[in-house]
C-alpha cells in the first residue's frame, strides 16, 4: 500500500531491514550522535538499531519463504522391492526371486497446491501488516520519549529560572531587614523559598537524565551520548476535521490488517473445501524375474476412499474463522474510530489550554510578579504577596509546559493512528519556554 502505512512488500527491501540485527552493541554508541539530538536522528537510529523491528523484519522474511514453501509440489518416491528369496526349496537363495524398481508420485487434486500458496501468501500480508504496526508503535514511542527529553530540558531551565527570581526576592528581603523596614522573619522565609527551589531544581535535572535514558533505550542503548535534544514545543496547530481524519484511519493497520485476515481466512476456507478431494498417488515401475532373467513392467494407481474423512471439521472450522474475521473487522473499525475521538479531543484540549494559558495567564501572571516586586521593593506590598505572585507565575509557566507536552504526545499518537504529519517538533532550534 502507499503513503505511510506502506509496508516492506519485496524481500530485498525486507532483508536490508532485517539485516540491521548484525549491528553490533559497540557501533550503536558509535553511531548515536555525541553532540546536539534531533528528532528526524532519533528516528533514524531507531530504524536502524531497534532489536524490536528487526525481529518484526525476521518475521516477514519468515512468512514469505514460508509462502514459497508452500507451492512447491510433493517429492516422488523411489521404491525398489524383492521378493520371493531366501525361502525353501525351490525359493533357497536368490536364483527364483523377483525384484521391482519402481517410482511413485502423488498427484494433488481440487487445486490445494495454488490454494495453500494463496493461503500462506495472505498470512504474509498479515505478518506484514503487524511489522509495520510494530514500526508505527516503535516510531511513536520515540516521538513521545523526545517530547519528553524536550519537556524536561524545559522544567529544568523553568526551574533556574524560578530558582533566579527566588533569589531576587531573597535580596529584597535582605535589603528591607537590613534597613529596619521588615522583621527578620521575611528574611527567613525568602530563604527558605530558595531551598525550595533549588531542591525543586535538582529534582527536575534528575527527572531529565532518567527522560534521556528512555528515549536512547529506544535504539537499544543504555547510557546517552547526546548533549541536548532540540527542536521546539511552542508550535501549536489546529487538526483536521474528525471526518476527513477518519478516512485516513482506513488505511491504518489496526483496520487494513483485518481486511487482509477476512481474505486470508475466505482463502483458507477455499482450502479446507479443497482438502475434501482425495489425492491420487500413481506409480510406475520394472520388474526382474530372476528365475528366468526376463523383465516386465508394472504400474499402479492407490486413491482413498473418502468414506470417513471428508474434512467436515476443518472446513465448518474455516466457515467459522471467515465469520469470526468479518466481525474483527467490525470491531476494529470501531475501536480505531473510537480512539481517534478520544485523541482528537485530547489534542484539541491541550491545543486550547496551551494557547489560553500562552496569551492569557502567563503575561498576567509576569505583570502581576512585577508589580508585587516593584512593590515590595517600595514597601507597598508585603512579602506574603510577592512569593504569592511568585508561584502564580511559576505555576502558569508550568501549566503552559504541560499542555504542550500533552499536545505534542496526543499529536504523535494521531500521527500513528492517521499517517498525517500535525507537529514540527523536529525543528532544529533549540526550545525556549516563554
Amino acid at each position: 500500500m502507499a503513503g505511510r502505512f506502506g509496508f516492506f512488500r519485496t524481500t530485498l527491501a525486507l532483508a536490508l531491514a532485517a539485516n540491521t540485527i548484525t549491528v553490533r552493541a559497540d557501533a550503536q554508541n558509535e553511531q548515536e550522535a555525541a553532540g546536539p539530538l534531533a528528532l528526524q536522528e532519533a528516528i533514524d537510529f531507531v530504524g536502524r538499531l531497534n532489536p524490536g523491528l528487526t525481529a518484526a523484519a525476521h518475521d516477514v522474511l519468515a512468512a514469505e519463504s514460508a509462502a514459497r514453501q508452500a507451492g512447491v509440489r510433493p517429492n516422488p518416491e523411489i521404491e525398489i522391492e524383492a521378493e520371493d528369496f531366501g525361502g525353501t526349496d525351490s525359493r533357497e537363495g536368490y536364483d527364483g526371486a523377483t525384484t521391482t524398481a519402481g517410482i511413485s508420485q502423488r498427484i494433488e487434486l481440487g487445486g490445494k497446491r495454488s490454494k495453500r500458496q494463496s493461503v500462506a501468501r495472505a498470512e504474509a500480508r498479515l505478518t506484514g501488516w503487524d511489522y509495520e504496526a510494530s514500526r508505527l508503535d516503535i516510531l511513536t514511542r520515540t516521538k513521545q520519549a523526545f517530547v519528553d527529553v524536550l519537556a524536561a530540558q524545559c522544567r529544568v531551565a523553568l526551574a533556574a529560572e524560578a530558582l533566579a527570581l527566588a533569589e531576587d526576592v531573597r535580596k529584597a528581603a535582605a535589603e528591607r531587614v537590613k534597613a529596619g523596614k521588615v522583621p527578620e522573619l521575611e528574611a527567613i522565609k525568602a530563604a527558605v523559598e530558595v531551598s525550595s527551589a533549588g531542591i525543586a531544581r535538582d529534582r527536575t535535572k534528575r527527572e531529565l537524565d532518567v527522560a534521556r535514558r528512555l528515549l536512547v533505550a529506544n535504539w537499544g542503548s543504555a547510557t546517552p551520548r547526546f548533549t541536548n535534544a532540540v527542536g521546539s514545543l511552542d508550535d501549536v496547530g489546529d487538526a483536521a476535521s474528525l471526518d476527513s481524519l477518519a478516512a485516513a484511519v482506513e488505511r491504518s493497520p489496526e483496520v487494513a490488517r483485518w481486511t487482509d485476515a477476512r481474505l486470508a481466512a475466505a482463502e483458507s476456507l477455499r482450502l479446507a473445501k479443497a482438502q475434501r478431494v482425495p489425492d491420487i498417488t500413481v506409480n510406475v515401475g520394472v520388474r526382474r524375474f530372476d528365475e528366468d532373467g526376463t523383465h516386465a513392467a508394472v504400474a499402479g494407481v492407490a486413491l482413498p476412499l473418502p468414506l470417513f474423512d471428508r474434512n467436515a471439521g476443518g472446513i465448518a472450522a474455516a466457515q467459522h474463522c471467515v465469520a469470526a474475521a468479518e466481525q474483527k473487522e467490525r470491531a476494529a473499525r470501531l475501536l480505531a474510530a473510537t480512539s481517534l475521538a478520544e485523541i482528537h479531543g485530547r489534542f484539541d484540549t491541550a491545543r486550547s489550554e496551551a494557547v489560553a494559558i500562552r496569551d492569557g495567564l502567563i503575561p498576567a501572571a509576569q505583570k502581576a510578579f512585577d508589580a508585587a516586586q516593584t512593590g515590595y521593593r517600595q514597601g507597598k506590598f508585603g512579602l506574603l504577596e510577592v512569593l504569592d505572585a511568585q508561584r502564580t507565575l511559576n505555576d502558569a509557566k508550568a501549566g503552559h509546559l504541560e499542555a504542550l507536552t500533552a499536545y505534542h504526545k496526543a499529536a504523535a499518537d494521531m500521527e500513528r493512528l492517521t499517517g498525517t504529519p500535525l507537529t514540527a517538533t523536529e525543528q532544529t532550534n533549540e526550545q525556549e519556554v516563554k
